[in-house]
């Protein structure tokens, strides 16, 4: 079953038939074979688009309370260090 293309799916999430002429490349012969086999997808475009601008897509992560992260920051357990204030934790 085919499922339609949204906004962060790759080829194999929805089962495009154009991909199975792919499966068998990789590297710089996969990139180039895409290039002209993909060019009306309408992810590789937004792909080629980010490309062609220098942009990157990243994952964010969750943000840590600052205490936790001053804890991590020298490598203790947040835990054993939660009634220390966040200057206490940085001088140890």
């Amino acid at each position: 079953m085919d499922v339609k293309y949204s906004p962060g799916t790759f080829c194999r999430d929805i089962h495009c038939p154009e991909h199975k002429a792919l499966e068998s490349l990789e590297g710089d012969a996969y990139l180039e074979k895409k290039k002209i086999h993909c060019q009306d997808c309408t992810a590789w475009r937004f792909f080629r688009w980010l490309e062609e601008r220098n942009y990157r897509v990243i994952r964010t992560a969750d943000e840590v309370p600052a205490k936790e992260l001053a804890a991590r920051l020298k490598g203790i357990d947040p835990a054993t260090v939660d009634h220390l204030t966040i200057e206490e934790i940085l001088c140890l």
